[in-house]
Order: structure tokens, then sequence, then C-alpha cells
């Protein structure tokens, strides 16, 4: 708690010496005194304090990315897009290097088929080349960390992006995804009853690790769901937005976008990522604009993926305000938290959906995700009855988006009484194009609940929070494709996720399925047992790795799924379907 007040202190302390943005005329103006829209033009206000500086996290590489990742079949192509920043580049380089949660060593180079040079539809610059590489036979199925090395201008450029490749030995027509939402790192919401605001409760609190000086004790509820969801091994993970809290100071994105960057790369599985509308508000009273951070930490604010021929993906952000609708004051008010699309990305994603379906094999399964459900419309769900409802959307519909800042407190005042879904543009255009291209999956969070609707045969389905607000608990969605339909996606009759603390009971700390090893798993032993324990309600089937001295094993229990020596170690993956209340125990053994 000490900590929280220092930062609290820290940050009303710069909010006083920092520039304040101007407002007149119904009109947001940056320091520069011109209106700022999109992602905005206003210098990001770490690049003038002193001492404060971040640590961009894309550079060169700006595809794949830890964000968005790439999933490649061995003897696959993989194109690389490198930004050189305006120098002409040459001498190509590119490896993939061991993920910092591994104990293996080896390094793969990936031979260069070719380099042209290219464009992006994110990324602004002139120099952005394609560089198409194979991927080696000899490349062990895992997740890695890409690495690039190139010539420019007569000076050599490394760039590296943890966590962006995952080399598979074959697509699954078969397989399974996860889905996370609303992480929320570095919210005050964590520290009590969400019932009671204003308490503190030590249990849930220490769950939170708040800004805990030892880093295996901070956000705590993210690193148990990370575990599960590594132990559940799926082939890729999908999070959609608020990751971050950015309503508290106005340092708040310095350290928040940090941690989060951070505690995510414990995932071993691909992770796709999108943003929320907390982790894109533009902070004027102090230049910080949520949008610039993402893109210098995860990249694009919307992309396309494919899973083999099998299924088709498209990640949009549902926060995509003009930075005068995303403007706070560097406090808790914020006048806009609900989810909009414009034209630009809303064409962006009918061209993605239309070229998709000149490819596409039969029975490809389609999945659109974002923060927003635009199922939930504002305009719907408002009670017209009430006399400030019907103003507010006759204010609106005379100017749309950008609003006047009127509009903006008016919607900020029923937004509290009545919250913000879906509160802008688009909803029913991006759904009519989902109904048209035969989409078969809308994820979403922003609520902090579990719902599940269909419509026009499209399953609708909202996950409850990972951030300890959420209802009925904590928890994350497990999905099932079997010959291109979702089989399974829920946990119970009522359509819940995964609980991450047994039974859904925070206080505890008790995680609903865990693994303890008998000895460190660091690849310093001849011999090792693991438990896996279920405390669910269903059963479980979970992937187990093992880091082992080189060898040949026997294995107890469970289906060895990977096994090859690397060095001096060994690594195996074992895969063991464990009962509903109940554990089991792989020993290994030489």
């Amino acid at each position: 708690m000490k900590n929280i007040l220092k930062k609290l202190i820290i940050g009303s302390m710069l909010i006083s010496i920092l520039p304040v943005a101007s407002v007149a005329n119904g009109s947001l103006l940056n320091a520069a005194g011109t209106q700022d829209g999109g992602i905005g033009n206003s210098s990001n206000y770490l690049e003038s304090v002193p001492n404060i500086a971040i640590d961009p996290k894309v550079n060169e590489i700006i595809y794949p990315l830890f964000a968005t990742p790439a999933i490649k079949q061995k003897g696959q192509n993989l194109t690389v897009k490198i930004d050189s920043k305006g120098a002409v580049a040459g001498s190509w380089n590119v490896k993939l290097k061991q993920t910092n949660h591994s104990e293996l060593t080896t390094e793969y180079t990936l031979p260069v088929q070719k380099a042209v040079e290219s464009d992006s539809y994110w990324k602004k610059s002139d120099t952005i080349y394609d560089v198409t590489v194979k991927i080696p036979d000899s490349v062990p199925e895992k997740l890695y960390d890409l690495e690039i090395s190139f010539t420019g201008n007569g000076k050599r450029v490394t760039d590296e992006q943890p966590h962006s490749v995952k080399v598979v030995d074959q697509y699954k027509k078969d397989f399974t995804f996860l889905h996370l939402t609303d992480t929320h790192v570095g919210s005050p919401r964590n520290l009590g009853d969400p019932d009671d605001p204003a308490g503190v409760d030590p249990a849930i609190a220490k769950e939170a690790g708040m800004w805990d000086p030892d880093e295996g004790k901070r956000w705590l509820y993210l690193q148990k769901a990370i575990k599960e969801v590594n132990l559940s091994n799926p082939d890729f993970v999908v999070v959609t937005g608020d990751m971050m809290y950015g309503q508290m100071n106005p340092q708040e994105y310095i350290y928040e976008y940090e941690e989060t960057y951070r505690v995510l790369q414990k995932l071993n599985v691909p992770v796709y990522i999108v943003p929320g509308n907390h982790d894109y508000y533009a902070q004027d009273a102090t230049l910080a604009d949520g949008a610039k951070y993402w893109e210098q930490y995860f990249g694009p604010q919307y992309f396309s993926f494919d899973y083999g021929s099998y299924a088709h993906y498209i990640g949009y952000n549902s926060f995509d305000w003009h930075k005068f609708d995303r403007s706070g004051n560097g406090t808790v008010s914020v006048p806009t938290w609900g989810g909009q699309i414009r034209e630009e990305q809303l064409n962006w994603i009918k061209e993605d959906l239309a070229a998709n379906a000149k490819t596409a094999h039969p029975g490809q399964f389609k999945g659109l995700f974002s923060h927003h459900n635009p199922l939930w419309r504002d305009r719907e769900i408002w009670p017209q009855s009430d006399p400030e409802v019907q103003k507010y959307w006759e204010q609106y519909d005379a100017k749309h988006n950008p609003r006047s800042l009127t509009t903006l407190l008016l919607g900020e005042k029923l937004g509290i009484k009545y919250d913000q879904q879906w509160h802008g543009e688009n909803a029913q255009e991006l759904t009519d194009v989902m109904k048209q291209y035969n989409v078969d999956l809308s994820l979403h969070g922003h609520t902090h609940i579990d719902d599940v609707t269909e419509k026009d045969g499209i399953l609708y389905t909202t996950t409850t929070a990972i951030e300890l607000t959420g209802k009925p608990w904590v928890g994350f969605r497990n999905f099932k494709v079997k010959n291109g339909e979702v089989t399974s996606y829920k946990y119970d009759d009522q359509g819940h996720s995964i609980p991450v603390y047994q039974n859904g009971d925070t206080k505890s700390g008790v995680m609903s399925f865990d693994t303890s090893y008998n000895v460190p798993n660091d690849g310093q032993a001849s011999s090792q047992e693991a438990t896996v324990t279920n405390r669910l309600e269903k059963s479980i089937t979970v992937t187990v790795p093992f880091y082992m001295t080189a060898g040949n094993y026997q294995v107890s229990a469970g289906t060895v799924k990977q096994n090859y020596s690397d060095g001096e170690k060994q690594y195996l993956e074992v895969e063991l379907t464990v009962s509903a209340n109940s554990e089991e125990t792989i020993k290994i053994v030489r």
C-alpha cells in the first residue's frame, strides 16, 4: 500500500509540472495548439521529462511480434517484415532462439529465400522489407524467439522479438485455444471486495501482489492464470484487451505496460492480443497516449492470422475513437469507455474477410475477437424514457465522431449511470459483414462476466475477467474446435468459464489445477516426479514439460508427445488426463 501511495504522490507532482492541454470551443488541443486526432501527434510526455524513459519493444521487426506471432509448420516459408528505418538493407541473417523459460540453448538458422522491398498497413515507413525464410525440418516443435540481423548503410543491426514464432510438426484439424481478457495490471480494484470498493481485503490484496518488491509475488492472480494456461497447452491464446488499468495517475502507463509485457512472457504458447479501453486512454494533461504505448509494445491495433488452412481469425480494436473522445485528465475521470470502430478499420475487416473467402478451404473456422461486444449497444440498452438519454442521442447524431465536449460530458454522466458497452459507430455494419462471410465465433471481454449468445449462426461469447473483479469468478474460456465447429467452450451448464481458483474462491489462493516437481525442473536431474492436481469438477488434459540430463527415459504415466536431446539435456513433453478432484504423478527414470 505504501508503494501505491508513493506512486500516487509522484503522479500528482507530475501533474503540477507538466503542460496541460487546452479546452476551448469544445475541442481538446495539444501542446502545439492544433487539434489532435487518431493516435495523436503530441509528443509522448516521457520524451520531455528528465530521467523517465521507456524501452520500445517493437523496433526493426514489425512481423511476427510477441502479440501477433506466426504459427508455422516445419518445411514452410515464413515472411518476416522488417522496418530498416531509412537504411538500404542487405546481408540478412535470421534465426530462432530459445525463449526465456526454456532450459535449452540450441539456436536454428532459417535459410533466407528472398528479400524484397514492401510496405505495411499499420507501420508507416519508406523502407520496409519482406524477408522470406524457410523453417527447416530439423527444428523441434516449440515456441521460439526470433532474431534478425542485417547490414544497413554500413552498420550491422540486430533486433529480436520474444515468443513470436511457434513451429509445429503439423497443423491440427481439431485444435484448441483459450480466451483470456481484462487482466488489468495495476488496478486498485484488485485490493479488496469488488462489492466494497472502499475496503481492502488482505487475502485478495495478496493475490494482487500490488507492486510487491519481489517480482515472483507481483500480480499473483495473473501468474496463476498463466501457469494454468501453460499446463492446458492450447494451440494458441487470444487476449481481448484491458491489459492495463491506465486510469489512476499520469505515470501509470510507464510501469503498467512494462509489467504486463514482462509477466505475459511467462506464457509458453503463442498469444494474440488486441487493446481495450483501459489500454488506450489519452491523458492529454500529461501528453500521454495509450495508443502510442500499444504500438511501441505490441504493434498493430488490428490484424488477422491463420492457423494453417483450418482457421482464420481477425483481432480488431473496438476502442477505435478519435483522440478527443479517448482523452481524460490524468484522473479516474474519462468520458468514453465504450466500443466503436471507424470506417478505416471496418473497411480493412471487410477487405480481409473478402480476400480470405477467395482462398479459404471448405470447412475453415472463422473467428473475430475484440474487447467490446457489438451486440450490446448503448443506443438499445440505455432507457429511452430518460430525457437525458434522448438529449444525448440527439447531440450525438448531430456530430457523431468526433463529438462535442458537451456531448462527451453527458455521455460520461450517463455511462456512470448505465455503463457503456458498444457506445459508438458501426456495430450493425460489423455484425452484418460477419454474417455475410459466415463467421463462426465472436470473442469479447469488458464486462467482467461470462455470457453466451447465439445470433445469425454466430456464437458470441464474453468471458469473465482475470482481474479479481471477475464474476462469477476469475477465469478463462477453453475452446475446442472439431471439423470446423466449436464443440466445447463452457465449464458448466450455465456457460461459465474455467475458474482460476478452486471453486472460484479467490481468497483461498489455491489454483484450480497445478503441477509440482519433486526436484527443480532445470535439466540437472536424471530422474524426476511431477504431480498434477486437478481441483476442478471435471477432468482435464494437461501437458507437462520435463528438462532432464541427456539420455533414454521411461515414463510411468501419460503419453510422450516430444522427446529429443539438446546438447547435454533431454526435453520431454508428457500429455496426461487427470480426473475431476484427483491427482496423478508422472515418474521419469533413465
